[in-house]
Order: structure tokens, then C-alpha cells, then sequence
């Protein structure tokens, strides 16, 4: 049975930042569709629905279906954690 040594705060943060920068279009693709996905529901997610017009309430529908689709492709990539974090800015 072999032991894992632990990795430094240093180590995780190079990982991570070196999982970021090596994926392919198709990822970069689901991420930047999900994050402006992401920001127009949260702009019409503000709005009161009695008086969203019927372009406004297809476009909420259209981006919900982008940010499902790219989270789709990300999670079998096993790369949902970059729009996690996405998810979590919006949300602050």
C-alpha cells in the first residue's frame, strides 16, 4: 500500500491554476457560454415576472438551457468546478 504525501497550498494552487489553462475549445467554450449565461438570468432573474415581456421570458428559458448545456459537456469532462466557482461570483 503506498502513502500519498500531501501537497503544499503551493503545489494545489500551481495544479489548479495549470487545470485551468489546459483544456480544450470545446471546454472554454461551455465555460464562456455558461458565465454569460449565467450573468443574463441573474439580470432577468431581478425582474418581476408579471411584467417581463414575452422576448424577455424566452431569453431567461434560452440562457437556463446554455448554462444546463454547458454544465452537460463540463461535467463529462469532470470540469464542473470552473463553473462552480462562476456561479458562486455571480452570486456575491
Amino acid at each position: 500500500m503506498s502513502s500519498s504525501i500531501p501537497m503544499s497550498a503551493a503545489d494545489i494552487a500551481a495544479h489548479k491554476s495549470a487545470s485551468h489553462t489546459r483544456v480544450s475549445l470545446e471546454v472554454q467554450r461551455a465555460v464562456a457560454r455558461f458565465e454569460a449565461a449565467a450573468l443574463r438570468v441573474e439580470e432577468l432573474a431581478a425582474l418581476d415576472a408579471r411584467y417581463m415581456s414575452g422576448a424577455q421570458f424566452d431569453s431567461l428559458v434560452l440562457a437556463q438551457d446554455a448554462m444546463a448545456e454547458s454544465r452537460r459537456v463540463l461535467g463529462l469532462a469532470g470540469l464542473l468546478h470552473l463553473v462552480d466557482a462562476a456561479v458562486k461570483a455571480v452570486a456575491r
